[in-house]
C-alpha cells in the first residue's frame, strides 16, 4: 500500500506527453493542406519570395494577386505580416525544397513532389500548439489539481476554446499564445532555478510581441509580474527579451529600411487599390461602438458564445483575483487587467471583428492565459463556505463545454471561412432590443 501512490506519480508523468502527442495526431490529420485566406497567404507569399528569389518583395511571387494583405514599401509590395515567423518558416521551406523538391507555388499539387504548406504549418503552428497542451496539464499538476481536474480543463482548452482551429493554419497568434504561455508557466514554476527562469521570460514575452504585436499588452503584464515578483533580479528579463526584438528589428529594417514593423507603419496601406485604410495595422475604427462591442463579444463573432467555456475560466480568474493569500492572486489581478485593456483596444480601435475567419481571433493569444484559471471555478474546485455551488454549476459546465466543443468544431473545419456561433445574443442596432438566435452550420472542410 505505500507504494501506490508513487507508482500513481509514475503514470501521471506520462499524461502530458500522451496529451501532446494526441494533439499532435489530431492537427496532423486536419492541419490545411493549402493557404485558404488572405492573411495566410501572405505569409506564403514572403516566405516564397524569400527562399526562392532571396527577396522580402512578393511582387513577383505567384501568390501575389491572392492577398491584399500587403504593404507598398520604398517602391515595392511586401507581405504585411510581422516578418520573423516568416524569416524562421522560409530557412525550413528552403531546406524542403533543395533536399525533397517541396514548393509553395499554389500549382504544386499538379507536378511538385510535395506541396510545403502543410508540413510547414505542422512544424511551426501544430508542434508548438502540442507543446502548449503538455504545458497546460503540467501547470495544472503543478497547481496540485487532482489528475481528473488536470485532464477536463487541459482537454477544454485543447478542444473547446480557438486554440484548435489556429492549430491548422499557418498564422501568428498561435505561437503567439504559447509563447505567452510559457513566460507564465516559468513565472509559476518554483522548481526551476531563477537565474535560468528570469531571461527566459524576457525572451518569451518579447518572441510572443515579435511574432503579434497584440500580445504586446498581455506580454507587458508579465513583464510587471515579473518585476514585482523578482525584484531587483528583474533585470535579468532584458538580455532574454533582446534577442527576438532585435533580430526581429533587423528584419524590419531590411524590409523598409526602419525599424518599425511594416504592419505598423501606416503609408504602407495608401496605394492605388488598397482595402485598407492608411493606419496602423490597416484597421479602421467602429462607426457604432456599442454595436461592434457587442458583436465583438455576445453577439454573431461573439468571444464568449464561440466558445462558453471562458466563462468558467473568467470565473475563475476572478475567484483567484478576490482570494487573499492564494498563490496566483497577484497573477489573476496584472493578467485580469491586460485582458480589459486588450478587450478595450480592440472593441474601440479595430473595425472589421477579424476579417472572415472562424471567431475572434484577435484573442487567441489571450486564451491560454485566461484557461489557466479555469481549474480555479466551480466545478473544478470548491467554493469556499459553499460547497453546494459545485454541484449547481456541473450541468452548466458540462454544457458550456460542450457547446464550446461543437463551436470548435465548426471552426476546425475551415478556420479562415466565418461561422457564426451556435447560438448567440442579438441586439438591435436602433432600439437596443436583445434577442437570441441560432444558427448550426458547417464550413466546407
Amino acid at each position: 500500500m505505500q507504494n501506490s501512490p508513487p507508482r500513481a506519480n509514475s503514470y501521471s508523468r506520462w499524461v502530458g506527453p500522451l496529451l501532446a502527442l494526441g494533439y499532435f495526431l489530431l492537427c496532423a490529420l486536419w492541419t490545411q493542406p493549402a493557404p485558404q485566406s488572405w492573411n495566410d497567404i501572405a505569409r506564403v507569399a514572403a516566405i516564397e519570395s524569400l527562399a526562392e528569389r532571396g527577396v522580402w518583395a512578393i511582387d513577383q511571387s505567384p501568390w501575389f494577386e491572392l492577398t491584399q494583405d500587403k504593404v507598398f514599401l520604398n517602391g515595392e509590395f511586401h507581405s504585411d505580416k510581422m516578418p520573423l515567423l516568416s524569416w524562421l518558416a522560409s530557412g525550413a521551406y528552403l531546406v524542403m525544397r533543395r533536399t525533397v523538391g517541396a514548393s509553395l507555388a499554389p500549382t504544386c499539387a499538379e507536378g511538385a513532389r510535395m506541396c510545403a504548406y502543410y508540413p510547414l504549418t505542422l512544424l511551426f503552428i501544430g508542434v508548438p500548439a502540442s507543446l502548449l497542451i503538455w504545458l497546460m496539464y503540467s501547470f495544472a499538476r503543478a497547481q496540485n489539481r487532482s489528475l481528473a481536474v488536470a485532464l477536463i480543463g487541459t482537454l477544454a482548452l485543447a478542444l473547446a476554446t480557438m486554440i484548435l482551429p489556429y492549430s491548422l493554419v499557418l498564422n501568428h497568434h498561435l505561437p503567439a499564445a504559447v509563447s505567452l504561455f510559457v513566460a507564465f508557466y516559468l513565472l509559476t514554476a518554483r522548481s526551476i532555478s531563477d537565474g535560468h527562469r528570469i531571461p527566459t521570460i524576457g525572451f518569451f514575452c518579447a518572441l510572443a510581441v515579435s511574432l503579434d504585436p497584440l500580445s504586446g499588452i498581455l506580454a507587458v503584464a508579465l513583464g510587471v509580474l515579473a518585476v514585482i515578483r523578482f525584484r531587483a533580479r528583474a533585470l535579468y528579463l532584458v538580455p532574454g527579451a533582446l534577442v527576438p526584438l532585435l533580430i526581429t528589428a533587423m528584419l524590419d529594417y531590411q524590409i523598409a529600411g526602419t525599424v518599425i514593423p511594416p504592419y505598423l507603419i501606416p503609408s504602407g496601406y495608401a496605394y492605388e487599390g488598397s482595402v485598407f485604410p492608411p493606419t496602423i495595422g490597416g484597421n479602421g475604427t467602429p462607426d457604432d461602438l456599442p454595436q461592434y462591442a457587442f458583436k465583438m463579444f455576445f453577439g454573431a463573432q461573439g468571444l464568449y458564445f464561440y466558445n462558453p467555456i471562458l466563462f468558467f475560466a473568467l470565473a475563475g480568474l476572478v475567484i483567484v483575483a478576490f482570494t487573499a493569500g492564494h498563490n496566483l492572486r497577484m497573477d489573476a489581478i496584472i493578467i485580469g487587467l491586460g485582458f480589459v485593456a486588450l478587450s478595450v483596444y480592440l472593441a474601440t480601435r479595430t473595425g472589421n471583428l477579424g476579417g472572415n475567419a472562424y471567431g475572434e481571433r484577435w484573442f487567441v493569444q489571450a486564451i491560454p492565459l485566461l484557461m489557466a484559471f479555469v481549474y480555479f471555478a466551480p466545478p473544478l474546485t470548491d467554493f469556499p463556505s459553499l460547497k453546494i455551488v459545485r454541484w449547481v454549476t456541473i450541468p452548466l459546465f458540462a454544457i458550456a463545454l460542450l457547446a464550446s466543443i461543437f463551436s470548435t468544431y465548426q471552426g476546425a473545419r475551415n478556420p479562415w471561412r466565418y461561422v457564426a456561433p451556435p447560438g448567440h445574443p442579438t441586439r438591435d442596432s436602433v432600439t437596443g432590443a436583445i434577442g437570441w438566435r441560432w444558427e448550426v452550420r458547417f464550413p466546407p472542410w
